[in-house]
Parts: structure tokens; sequence; C-alpha cells
């Protein structure tokens, strides 16, 4: 089990053996209300039968479906169907529903009791915890949000079997990205993983290792900096350009694989400005290969004006300069500035890299 410490209340990450018995936990003694995945609901419908279905509510985990316009109904009917102050909001899927049932909680009520089941290995090995919510408003990504934890976050690996690759190849951008933030000890043990995983990507207790272990990584960083203000700033490393790529290909690169294409993006910009030795970016870049391929073949058709628009318009920037997590090398991220000019042609001598 791992504890975080958070000023709201600690909350744990409690490992479970399936997920009828996570939501056997979740449930007991409470009057619990359920935001479930569409797709989980569907294919684990036996799992699921502690729940009251007249107080469960099914979502689509897709972007159109994260934004402020799509919660009023949401909210509507959780009223509707009986929630109240001594209710509880059972929360079950990846990151989209995660965002979209921390969101809920965090205002319903003025705030309500929320556990957490993640079902994909992205939610499980990253976003699970960190108290975040990022909610899309009139097509702008991610420009609503709150810090708000769950009470508990039960860690159900037995789910990850019915995931597609290149939604494990998501939750596995994720994942590097924490190993490369900490330093050369997390990364030489991740890519020793990654080696083994190759060899049978279906190995389940491989993969409970990676989660724990990323995990704990971001543990560190969530309780130093909790609210975002100092050194968590780097776990956005790859971001700044991986929410560019998502947002102008309409999201056609699933959110951990841009995050990779986002890394080798800022590796190649911090090679070019001396931050780091010439051929950084092609070495890590055949680590990153495997996992993002064939998804870097819609980069070369993004509009680089649309891009830079769209980068500016990233939460994290202020003073008319966009913010970007740079690397000097292996555990030394540093949050730099620059400007849309200087960017542009750094941003298209990296895509040509991809071509």
């Amino acid at each position: 089990m791992l504890t975080i410490q958070s000023r709201e209340h600690p909350y744990a990450v409690e490992p479970a053996t399936t997920l009828l018995s996570a939501v056997a936990k979740a449930c007991a003694g409470r009057s619990i209300f359920a935001l479930v995945d569409r797709t989980v609901a569907r294919l684990y419908k036996s799992d699921l039968r502690g729940l009251d279905f007249a107080r469960t509510l099914a979502v689509t985990a897709d972007e159109p479906n994260k934004s402020y316009e799509r919660i009023a109904p949401l909210l509507h009917g959780l009223i509707t169907a009986g929630f109240r102050r001594d209710s509880g909001l059972l929360v079950i899927g990846g990151g989209v529903v995660q965002d979209i049932g921390c969101f809920i909680a965090s205002i319903l009520l003025r705030g309500c009791r929320w556990e957490f089941i993640p079902t994909t290995l992205l939610a499980q090995g990253d976003s699970c915890i960190g108290s975040k919510s990022s909610i899309n408003i009139a097509g702008f990504k991610n420009q609503l949000g709150t810090f708000y934890p769950p009470r508990r976050v039960h860690l159900v690996t037995s789910v990850l079997k019915t995931l597609a690759p290149d939604d494990i190849r998501s939750g596995i951008g994720e994942i590097v990205k924490l190993a490369l933030v900490d330093g050369k000890k997390p990364w030489e043990r991740l890519q020793a993983d990654l080696r083994r995983l190759s060899r049978d990507p279906a190995d389940e207790i491989l993969l409970r290792k990676m989660i724990l272990d990323s995990l704990a990584i971001k543990k560190n960083y969530i309780e130093k900096d909790e609210f975002d203000h100092g050194i968590r700033n780097l776990l956005n490393y790859g971001h700044t350009f991986g929410h560019a790529y998502e947002s102008v290909t309409k999201y056609a690169i699933p959110h951990g694989i841009a995050v990779l294409l986002g890394m080798g993006t800022a590796t190649f910009i911090s090679e070019k400005i001396g931050f780091v030795p010439p051929g950084t970016f092609h070495r890590l870049d055949r680590v990153f290969r495997p996992f993002y391929q064939p998804f870097e073949e819609k980069l070369p058709k993004v509009g680089l004006p649309r891009f830079i628009d769209t980068m500016k318009l990233d939460k994290k920037n202020n003073g008319g300069k966009i913010n970007c997590i740079l690397t000097r090398g292996v555990g030394r991220m540093e949050k730099i500035a620059m400007t849309p000019e200087q960017l542009l042609p750094l941003v298209a001598s990296a895509l040509m890299e991809y071509q």
C-alpha cells in the first residue's frame, strides 16, 4: 500500500485482486453513486454487480465528454438520482473519466467523498495520484480544473489484460516520463523492465512493478509541491508539445504517445540550444520509437502556425512566452520560457526528424 500525504487528507493506493473485490470494498457501508467508463461497464458487467445501477452513470471516455458543457447533465443525473451530503462517488475508468469524476466531486455539494478505480495503465501508473482534474471548455484543452484528492485509490492490475496495445503504449509514455525526470537509476531500471516487457507484453507482475515504481517517483514530487507551483512543474516534461500534438490532430494521437513525441521534441530543442550533447535526441528516440510508431506519421501534417497558436493557450504560460520543460540530461529537467518566434523554427526542425 502507498500512502500520499495531501493538505486535504491523506489517501492510499491499495491493491485489489479483482475489480469485483475493489467495487465491494469501495461500496461497503456507504450510499455509493458511480461514474463508470462505458467500455469497462461492457467488459466487466459481472464485476460491477455490486453497484446500484439506478445510481450509476456510464461515461464515454473521449475528449468531447471531458468538457464543461458535457458535465452539467452528469451533475443533474446524480442530483436527481438522490445524491446527498452523506453519499460517496465511485469513479471507474481511465484518465478522462478520472478528470470528470474528480471535477464533479470537487464541486458537487461543495465537495463530496470520492474513490477511484483506475482501469488504464496511464491512470494506474501516473494520473491516479496527484489530485488534479483538467476539464476542457469550448474547444480549449484543460483550461478548467481543481485539486481534489480521492479518499482511496484501488489498484486492480488484472483489468489491464483487456486494454488495446495502443493503450498500453500510451501508459508507458507517462511511466517513461517519470523515470526520465527522476534520474539515471530509475531510467536504467525502467529500460531493463521495458526490454523484459517487449518479450511478454501481458506480464502482469512486471506491469505491477512498473506501476508501483512510477507512483513512488510521483509521490515524492506531489508531496513536495502539491499545487504545482515549483518542482512538480518538471512532471510536465513532454506535455507542452504533447498537448499541442493531441489538439492539432484532433486527438488522433493517444495522450501518453503524444507525451513521448513531446519529450522527443523537447529533447531535440534542448540539443539544438546546447543543453545536451549532440546525439542525445537520437539515442533517446531509439528507445521511444517502438512505443510511438506509427503515430509520428500524423505530425508532418501539422500546420506549424496552428501548432504554435495551440501552444500559446497552454495554461502554464505567462507573460506572452511559452513555458517548456527542457532537459540538460536525465534527471535534470528545467522550465524555460521561450517566445513563439524562437520556438517556430526549432519545432519545424524537430518535426522533420519524424518524417
